[in-house]
């Protein structure tokens, strides 16, 4: 029945008409969603190569070797401690193992033999025994 001429004849969707904002109108966004002013952009400065840095970073990279060369000594001085305690050991014990000086200094498996390994090199401790449990040490 298309052509009832009782039915009106709906008339064809149009997409709703936009508001065209003027200059003068105001508009219901937030102020954030304005679009910003755009200045323009100050021009860098060139640095001749040549012209040496501030005092101010120069000092910083000394300050940073400083700290570095200072951390690295403290490390230093903490391990010769924990090597002097191994020697103090065999105040008490004729011979001891790498189980002992870990449980001693509360280190792993590796640091203790690298840590045997050090006076074994310094001439103050001797191995017997090749691997295993068969390994201990002596203070010569």
């Amino acid at each position: 029945m298309p052509d009832d001429p009782t039915q009106p004849t709906p008339e064809p969707s149009t997409p709703p008409e936009e508001a065209t904002a003027s200059s003068d109108s105001q508009t219901a966004q937030m102020a954030g969603n304005e679009p910003l002013a755009i200045e323009p952009e100050a021009q860098p400065t060139e640095t001749k190569s040549s012209e040496a840095l501030p005092p101010r970073e120069v000092s910083s990279r000394n300050s940073t070797n400083d700290n570095l060369a200072l951390a690295q000594q403290t490390i230093q001085n903490k391990k010769r401690a924990k090597l002097d305690k191994i020697i103090t050991l065999f105040d008490t014990k004729p011979k001891i193992t790498n189980d002992q000086v870990e449980h001693l200094l509360h280190v792993s498996d590796a640091t203790a033999t690298r840590y045997l390994d050090i006076l074994e090199k310094e001439a103050e401790i001797k191995q017997v025994g090749k691997t295993g449990r068969a390994v201990w040490y002596s203070k010569i």
